[in-house]
């Protein structure tokens, strides 16, 4: 007699290969789906260049701007790098050193995976130093990463959240240790997540604060030693980072913030929104019915600070600006942030292993379609980077850009934003100035030399249309004041890009612009102006006289 494993033709009853291997596939089932989730999500990133991830090609540029600084001597003719500890240098710090290594976009894949990575083991690494174990639930992670806020490319940020879960794990795995070392590891996590986004610092905050509000109320909030040591552990970390702020270029900034009344749920909408609304609502309504079943079957629970952490979370948001230090979406950000720090909080206790199996295979299934969403559009709005980098090749090296958009602007939302900051690019392919490029001080470290200042939008706002410049185009006299950075543009710019536009659009005005390439969803043209003489100003760019390095 056999049991029910073992194969027909072994009559001494070991089971099969087969009941092996799949024996063996239970075991470390956690590892495999970890492993199989990490590729998955990485994938997207190198499937094209350049991620299309908004904001990012514009950080991107920056970051060639610091690993060239005093070797181009176009741009360190357009630009300076003024090296400060503002909350906004995560990418700074590391991009350029991988540069000298890899090539600029490479360098900036290995960002963007660091960031997705740390994304996804932040949650695993808090569920660990809450319940001493992992579980299968805080892969769930995966699911949401690639969410409307890293499409929208804020990389200091998301790493800083990254990073400060990171932070509330250790900080929990060292609470029972000596209040020097709470201290010193929690002043060195505060560092670093200030060195990221200022953002972050306040998450991390939030999130030790209201891990020891229950920890207080186990003790029925008495105050006592232990409260006071608590307190202490939590105050003095953040103290040596009150001079720094107040001390950098960002506090100039502290009087811009404003209060949207519609951005709240525009907000909630990013934890799940990417490109197409009728694919992120099934998978989220897929989800919630998972999570409905998983539910009334009892096989979910939580640790008990997960209350704190989501009344006082849901309340900072509510409470948020839209625009905080001069930067936006200060709210918006909050949502992806808290959840996947929540998620850390959740355990699943599957009733057997076969469930636990189920499980894995639903959150793989789930972040399968997810990013395979997300790469068709990547691989079709990186074949606009390509056509965008292809039209820079007869751009000469040093030339002055304008960035406008179409009166009428052609493409979804979600194409336009992926795109809005790609003409950046002739940053990096042709050591251009480009009146996009991201150069507010207090917000970054690179700003634009004098001499160009009046040229480009120094306050990121909006670029203008091309009925704008159409129009500027007929006021001539250059004794009158500048109003816009574009007022000069016939005389002082050699391009213009126009975005958001389709093929064989009209040319806006052929009077002052020659068509130089007619790409999707932009056009590059070259303004005209008389042939000017041999070495007259007007003439092709020639490499400015290199400068010592500083």
């Amino acid at each position: 007699m056999t049991t029910p494993d073992a194969s027909p033709s072994d009559p001494s009853g070991a089971p099969s290969l087969r009941a092996r291997f799949v024996e063996r596939l239970l075991e470390h089932e956690f590892s495999i789906a970890f492993v199989a989730l990490a590729i998955l999500v990485v994938v997207p990133v190198f499937l094209v260049d350049v991620p299309p991830l908004a904001d990012y090609v514009n950080h991107l540029a920056r970051m060639r701007v610091i690993a060239v600084e005093g070797k181009d001597p176009w741009l360190s003719d357009f630009y300076r790098i003024d090296w400060q500890l503002i909350p906004n240098l995560a990418m700074d710090l590391i991009v350029p050193v991988l540069d000298r290594f890899l090539d600029i976009y490479r360098a900036g894949q290995v960002f963007t995976v660091l960031t997705l990575l740390a994304m996804v083991t932040g949650p695993m690494a808090v569920h660990k130093a809450l319940f001493g174990r992992m579980n299968a639930f805080p892969l769930t992670a995966f699911v949401v990463v690639y969410n409307g806020v890293l499409l929208f490319g804020m990389m200091n940020y998301l790493l800083g959240v990254g990073l400060a879960m990171w932070g509330l794990a250790i900080w929990i795995g060292l609470r029972e240790r000596r209040l020097v070392w709470r201290v010193v590891v929690s002043a060195a996590f505060c560092f670093v997540l200030y060195v990221c986004h200022l953002y972050a610092v306040g998450l991390y905050g939030l999130a030790i604060g209201s891990y020891e509000l229950w920890a207080w109320s186990r003790r029925r909030f008495r105050f006592d030693r232990a409260f006071a040591v608590d307190l202490v552990a939590l105050i003095v970390p953040v103290l040596p980072l009150v001079p720094l702020l107040l001390h950098s270029a960002t506090w100039g900034l502290v009087q811009e913030y404003a209060w949207d009344s519609q951005s709240k749920i525009a907000g909630l909408e990013l934890v799940f929104r990417t490109y197409v609304d009728t694919h992120d609502l099934a998978l989220l309504a897929l989800g919630s019915l998972a999570f409905g079943w998983a539910l009334h079957r009892g096989i979910l629970s939580a640790h008990g600070a997960i209350l704190p952490l989501a009344v006082f979370g849901f309340a900072v948001f509510l409470a948020m600006p839209y625009t905080l230090f001069g930067s936006e979406m200060a709210d918006q950000r909050m949502p992806v942030a808290l959840l996947l720090m929540l998620i850390g909080f959740v355990r699943l206790d599957p009733e057997d292993k076969w469930s636990k199996a189920g499980f894995l295979a639903l959150v793989v299934g789930f972040a399968l379609l997810r990013v395979g969403d997300v790469s068709t559009h990547w691989q079709r709005i990186g074949a606009i980077y390509a056509d965008i980098r292809a039209s820079l090749a007869s751009v000469p090296r040093g030339a002055k850009i304008l960035v406008a958009v179409a009166d009428e602007p052609r493409g979804t939302e979600t194409i336009q934003s992926s795109i809005s900051h790609a003409p950046c690019l002739a940053m990096i392919e042709r050591s251009a100035l480009v009146s996009t490029a991201f150069t507010v001080q207090g917000k970054q470290i690179m700003t634009v030399q004098p001499r160009y200042h009046d040229r480009v939008d120094t306050e990121d706002g909006e670029p203008p249309r091309v009925s704008q410049l159409v129009a500027t185009s007929y006021v001539l006299d250059d004794d009158a004041p500048r109003e816009r950075f574009w007022d000069r543009w016939t005389s002082e710019d050699d391009y213009v890009f126009v975005l958001y536009t389709e093929r064989d659009a009209d040319n806006p005005d052929p009077n002052y612009l020659d068509l130089v390439w007619d790409g999707h969803n932009f056009q590059l043209y070259k303004v005209k102006r008389d042939e000017p003489e041999a070495g007259s100003a007007r003439a092709v760019p020639a490499p400015p006289a290199a400068r010592p390095p500083t």
